[in-house]
């Protein structure tokens, strides 16, 4: 395989955690979480603040990529996402609440094989809050150390509610 086969696997894969780890929601009916919002409102039904298990899988036609990661969804509009099955990178980024969706953008590094400098990946997350359960979609954009644009690729993605 070439470093450009093994790079974009590489980059997909860290796309995908990321992005599914770096997705999260809105509130069906819900109202919009805000920096204002209290510990104890950030662990209702209606707002996404918190940490989450989320498991996210790639659209065809690319390889079926599953993979889980954890993210922390915090008040300011933070949002950070780690990758833990298949173990990978941590992205950080900004999220909004718009009336009753959630959108996020995070970004992280990319390891793109031997002897080639590490790209970044930008993930696009689209979802809302139903029942307690972050559902949605994300779009995944890698990129060279350039900054040239590599691929792109569309997944969905589940999340539940961490409990200390």
């Amino acid at each position: 395989m070439s470093n450009t086969t093994i790079g974009r696997r590489q980059l997909v894969r860290t796309a995908a955690g990321v992005a599914a780890g770096g997705v999260l929601v809105a509130g069906a009916g819900a109202t919009s979480a805000s920096a204002s919002t209290s510990a104890h409102e950030s662990d209702s039904h209606h707002s996404v603040l918190g940490g989450w298990w989320v498991e996210h899988n790639d659209d065809p036609p690319g390889p079926p990529n599953t993979g889980i990661a954890v993210v922390s969804i915090g008040a300011g509009g933070i949002i950070i996402s780690n990758d833990i099955r298949p173990a990978g990178t941590d992205a950080n980024g900004a999220w909004t609440m718009e009336e009753e969706r959630f959108k996020a953008t995070v970004w992280g590094v990319a390891d793109l094989g031997p002897g080639v400098p590490p790209g970044s990946v930008r993930i696009r997350v689209r979802g809302r809050l139903h029942h307690d359960r972050l559902v949605g979609t994300f779009t995944a954009t890698g990129y060279d150390a350039k900054g040239a644009r590599l691929f792109s690729n569309t997944g969905t993605f589940t999340g539940t509610r961490l409990r200390p």
